[in-house]
């Protein structure tokens, strides 16, 4: 790193010491009511996790670490499930998905599973699924969601690789030979029960990537100049992360390892965010996650607000409360995780916002004049 970089991030601290302390201070309404003193220590707080969370990232965008795909013989390519999870998705639409399945490329094809997941156990699907010559697993009173789906997966299959894709997520023809070579050295070691001299892999995370726009480009007719919103985590933060081994799963176009998978206890129930859980849970176990550079898959991203308001609920209940209250995580590890969590960190910070623009004389006015029309 060059002095003038450091100098600049120098700077950048001592203000932004300056600035959560001036907040503190003399911002927070210490003296007013306890609705205005909640939320404007959680505005506060948001503030602080977001300052935190950009030196993290600075910190890991300048270590010395670059994930390099081992060159693989095709004989030593090991067996993998393909596990596509679907609940009431359209079958067309998982049509393009389990077809493009059927199209990765593999040195040998027959180590090639692959599963459809349906916790509906709709015929309809399992008809698909003969259709393109693929397994099916139907499961039909499912109460622990998309990890009951998984989890009865695994009990039906054996292989040591699993990949798992959402139902709407269309693999690459690339997307194994680019994914299964880290795997490799520690499938062979399992085998022989011989140890590595390395940490074993417990995932590797290919990019989100969407062939629609997303909510802000759509609204603002702006696909051409704005970026996807989830490019800032998938193809920059998450990369990051795999300095510290520590990149997060996302639930789809991602390999994980069998026996981290078990060794973390399974794909947890007792969750509503069981990718980002699972995860944890695997580094715990000693286990490190990566991501790579480049997209393997592509798919549908949300467009109503209504889904999206409720996938940024998700992650601040399943991404910072059960990460603060996991019993299992130690307190380190879990300030760890929730100021690595940038999406989290933003929807908590888009919700203490909201809060307090209600607070403000603007918006008491509005509503003022609203009640009277009303009334």
């Amino acid at each position: 790193m060059k002095i003038s970089q450091k100098l600049l991030y120098l700077g950048a601290f001592v203000t932004s010491l300056f600035y959560l302390s001036w907040r503190l201070i003399m911002t927070i309404p210490w003296h007013d009511s306890w609705f205005a003193l909640i939320f404007g220590v959680l505005l506060w707080g948001s503030e602080l996790v977001s300052s935190i969370t950009a030196f993290i990232i600075t910190s890991n965008k300048h270590k010395d670490f670059k994930l390099e795909k081992p060159e693989i013989a095709p004989e030593r390519y090991p067996d993998v499930d393909v596990l596509i999870a679907t609940h009431n998705e359209d079958p067309d639409l998982l049509y393009k998905t389990v077809n493009a399945c059927t199209y990765m490329h593999y040195p040998d094809k027959s180590k090639v599973h692959i599963y459809v997941c349906d916790d509906t156990d709709r015929p309809e699907v399992a008809a698909l699924a003969k259709e393109l010559g693929v397994g099916y697993f139907g499961l039909s009173d499912n109460k622990d969601a998309k990890s009951g789906n998984y989890n009865n997966a695994l009990n039906q299959t054996s292989s040591p690789l699993v990949a798992t894709f959402d139902a709407d997520m269309i693999p690459y023809s690339e997307f194994l030979l680019e994914t299964v070579p880290y795997f490799v050295e520690q499938v062979e070691a399992d085998a022989n029960d011989e140890e590595l001299d390395k940490a074993p892999i417990g995932l590797i995370q290919t990019p989100q990537s969407f062939y629609n726009e997303d909510i802000f480009q759509y609204h603002l007719f702006s696909e051409g100049t704005l970026p996807n919103e989830q490019d800032f985590f998938s193809k920059g933060i998450n990369n990051f992360n795999s300095a510290c081994g520590s990149a997060f799963y996302t639930g789809s176009n991602t390999v994980l390892y069998r026996k981290a998978i078990d060794d973390a206890g399974g794909f947890p129930t007792d969750t509503i965010t069981e990718d980002f859980e699972l995860g944890a849970r695997m580094n715990i176990e000693g286990y490190v996650n990566y991501s790579t550079d480049a997209p393997m898959a592509s798919g549908l991203t949300r467009l109503a607000m209504r889904d999206v308001s409720k996938e940024y609920r998700t992650q601040i209940w399943g991404e910072i409360v059960e990460t603060i209250f996991a019993p299992y995580l130690t307190m380190d590890v879990k300030l760890d995780f929730v100021s690595y969590d940038k999406e989290a960190n933003k929807s908590l910070y888009q919700v203490t916002n909201l809060a307090s623009l209600a607070k403000t004389p603007q918006f008491k006015q509005l509503a003022s004049e609203w009640k009277g029309q009303v009334a």
